[in-house]
């Protein structure tokens, strides 16, 4: 082992450490200066902007496992994902297409068909789901396109 991956080793485990130890959640986190709301003179001009206007979208099936196995980490796990999927300065809807392209150059038909629903009910609609399947195609090839249509209802 190289003394590069060795030091590599040690900081990812350093880095869970910190997490896991210092109990660092989702709440104990400050605002995304991404989405504006962790600039105060942005949340001043707009102070909507920073409240979450849509519900995140539901767990994904397979937490379930997790949750019986787990509680904490599913716990942690739901609330960093309802974090990161909700409207800020890329919509839930677009975020959960990104995800539905993800899954669709993975191989994973199931997350697709949960990504593009979750996607459309955040508002995402048909045109943008036929849109974000065709930009899998476009990078991930025709395996991708394959696993994109299932997010066509009927697929």
């Amino acid at each position: 082992m190289t003394i590069a991956s060795r030091l590599k080793a040690w900081l990812a485990a350093s880095a869970v450490a910190l997490i896991i130890g210092g109990g660092l959640t989702p709440d104990a986190l400050p605002r995304s200066r991404a989405d504006g709301c962790g600039d105060t003179a942005a949340a001043a001009a707009s102070p909507s902007s920073c409240a979450d206007p849509a519900p995140a979208p539901p767990p994904p099936a397979w937490l379930a496992a997790v949750q019986q196995r787990d509680p904490q980490f599913a716990g942690t796990y739901q609330a960093v994902r309802e974090r990161i999927l909700k409207d800020g300065a890329i919509p839930a809807k677009y975020k959960l297409l990104m995800g539905m392209v993800t899954d669709a150059i993975a191989a994973h038909p199931d997350g697709v068909r949960a990504l593009a629903a979750n996607a459309r009910a955040a508002g995402a609609s048909e045109a943008e789901v036929t849109e974000a399947v065709e930009v899998g195609y476009l990078y991930g090839g025709t395996a991708a396109l394959v696993m994109g249509v299932n997010a066509f209802p009927g697929s």
